[in-house]
């Protein structure tokens, strides 16, 4: 029997969260659901599941995976306070869109067919995973199709949402012109994943929170937030950062070598098993990701884990991102429970909603000189071990840019910073400087003087 009380305080929780833009995306591809299905999403944590695939066809009909429609998955949904929606696309499906996104007639007809999909079975908006636009042609009609949705949505039913997986960097973000879309798009998912793979010049990790080894030109999670917020411009409360369920099998004797032969996906429920059964775990405190390597030394995986989930989470809310989002739920059912949601819940959300005065965790704050012309120094004390950014914002609260993101211990912080050293070129004037960590940030105005 349903404990109805119970079932109201999760409806509840869930909703703050949505309202307070704590987002947890998870995207529940079809090919899980005989094994996994919707009434076992935890939607105690997960606020949006993205129902994945379809797509166009050349024509605008709607194609997807096998059993994907029904009814019933939207309603389990709704009923613990969560929305549905029908993500389009995949890697892979991606044929239909440049030709329905180019056509006026086509776009009318895709959008009329996505509003009865929606109708029919529950959805409570579209996901637009098209990967990727590939010319200005693509990025043109893209934003034409984008516009015409959220025109046509609203008519229809101003409450569908228009999200968006995006990548990470300028090799396929090119294609995107965010300054438009961010009018129309509700959030967009960013796909801070698969930055290192077969096509890498080493065997790296999947989703390094910092660049491992530092300076290391394939990204990480957190360069590629840089890209979408600073470089592109989309507000950080429209971004979730990505978190992966899933990991990669490199032929090699260690991490950051080269590797030979070819890279294998393996999901993290294949993954945790191997732990103490031929295989050892290691850390790399630079990327802040585990990995794996096997006791004869041929192979590594790099994956993420709890630890590792639990970094992001407090990343996630030190840049002020409006949420998180995982590739794929039911990737990490092991014998342990739901090991990587279960992070999510304790270091995202339960955190969050346990924010007291009586013990910040950044404390003592100051700057000097102030005003100053070329460099100054930042000191504060932290309380216990964290993630740490120190940002800088314009007077009217714009975002220029991180001075510093990583790890810092407890005890007392000095900075030094020049900005002659900055990427970005400030005039003389009142700045805001912000030191933020996972559950409390703290700010001073400077006065730069050139």
């Amino acid at each position: 029997m349903v404990n109805l009380s119970k079932l109201i305080k999760l409806i509840l929780f869930l909703q703050l969260n949505i309202l307070l833009g704590q987002r947890v995306v998870g995207y529940y591809p079809q090919w899980v659901q005989s094994g996994f299905p919707v009434s076992n999403i935890d939607l105690s944590v997960v606020t949006h599941v993205n129902h994945s695939f379809a797509w166009p066809d050349e024509n605008a009909n709607i194609e997807s995976y096998a059993n994907m429609f029904n009814l019933s998955n939207a309603q389990t949904v709704h009923e613990q306070g969560g929305k549905f929606l029908l993500s389009l696309g995949g890697w892979g499906n991606n044929a239909g869109f440049e030709t329905v996104a180019a056509s006026p007639s086509l776009r009318t007809i895709f959008i009329d067919n996505l509003i009865d999909i929606c109708d029919n079975y529950g959805y409570d908006g579209i996901d637009l995973d098209w990967e990727h636009p590939n010319s200005s042609d693509n990025r043109e009609n893209l934003n034409l199709l984008v516009a015409e949705m959220d025109s046509m949505f609203n008519e229809f039913n101003s409450e569908l949402l228009i999200t968006m997986a995006v990548p990470i960097s300028n090799w396929s973000g090119q294609w995107y012109d965010f300054s438009f879309l961010k009018s129309h798009v509700d959030f967009f998912n960013a796909m801070t994943y698969d930055i290192h793979g077969g096509w890498s010049s080493h065997a790296g990790h999947n989703s390094p929170l910092f660049q491992s080894p530092p300076g290391d030109p394939d990204g990480s999670c957190s360069t590629g937030i840089g890209y979408l917020a600073s470089t592109r411009g989309i507000p950080r409360h429209q971004i979730n950062l990505g978190l992966p369920f899933w990991g990669k099998k490199y032929q090699t004797a260690d991490i950051n070598l080269s590797f030979s032969g070819t890279v294998v996906d393996m999901w993290y429920d294949d993954i945790s098993p191997l732990i103490g059964n031929g295989w050892s775990s290691h850390w790399d405190s630079n990327a802040f990701s585990p990995y794996l390597k096997n006791d004869d030394q041929t192979s590594i995986i790099t994956y993420d884990d709890p630890e590792s989930i639990r970094y992001k989470c407090e990343y996630a809310k030190t840049q002020n991102l409006g949420g998180v989002m995982i590739w794929a739920l039911g990737y990490d059912v092991t014998s342990d429970g739901q090991e990587l949601i279960e992070s999510i819940g304790v270091n995202y959300l339960e955190s969050s909603s346990e924010i007291s005065d009586l013990l910040p965790e950044v404390t003592s704050m100051r700057t000097y000189p102030n005003p100053f012309n070329s460099s100054f120094v930042i000191e504060f004390e932290l309380i216990k071990d964290q993630i740490v950014n120190i940002d800088l914002f314009s007077i009217r609260g714009d975002f220029i840019e991180t001075l510093y993101a990583g790890q810092k211990s407890k005890g007392k912080q000095r900075f030094s910073l020049n900005v002659n050293e900055m990427n970005h070129e400030i005039s003389s004037g009142v700045y805001i400087l912000s030191v933020n960590s996972s559950l409390k940030n703290d700010s001073h105005k400077i006065l730069y003087l050139k």
